[in-house]
């Protein structure tokens, strides 16, 4: 089943947001702020490693979301009604095999560089 998992997300976005993806079906997990050091993995899985401390750092004031499991068809469909009903989200990313292994804040550091990227480009 698709879901996403959601990072930094202010009420009113997470509102419009949990509307949508309840419309097309669509699992809503919001990641605490002292999950951001595990793998993105181990947070889609909901598993868990004594390894691994709470992150306590400043959070990115950046939200991000990651799709998982997702077909393009029913992603498309979301991506559209996000557009459509003005929802808010800094950094949009799909759980790949690359970056599966990543935790949440090395996340946030490649959307910000991939960020940065597209602008110079585009200047």
């Amino acid at each position: 089943m698709e879901k996403l998992l959601v990072f930094h997300l202010d009420d009113n976005n997470l509102k419009k947001l949990k509307q949508i993806t309840g419309a097309l079906k669509v699992r809503v997990e919001e990641v605490p702020s002292s999950d951001y050091l595990k793998p993105l993995e181990m947070i889609a899985n909901k598993t868990a490693s004594p390894l691994i401390q709470p992150f306590s750092g400043k959070v990115p004031a950046e939200s991000l979301i990651v799709f998982c499991d997702f077909t393009e068809k029913k992603m498309d469909k979301l991506l559209a009604s996000l557009r459509r009903d003005q929802v808010v989200i800094d950094y949009k990313a799909v759980l790949t095999p690359t970056n599966r292994k990543w935790n949440v804040m090395r996340m946030y550091l490649e959307m910000q560089a991939e960020k940065t990227a597209y602008q110079k480009n585009k200047a």
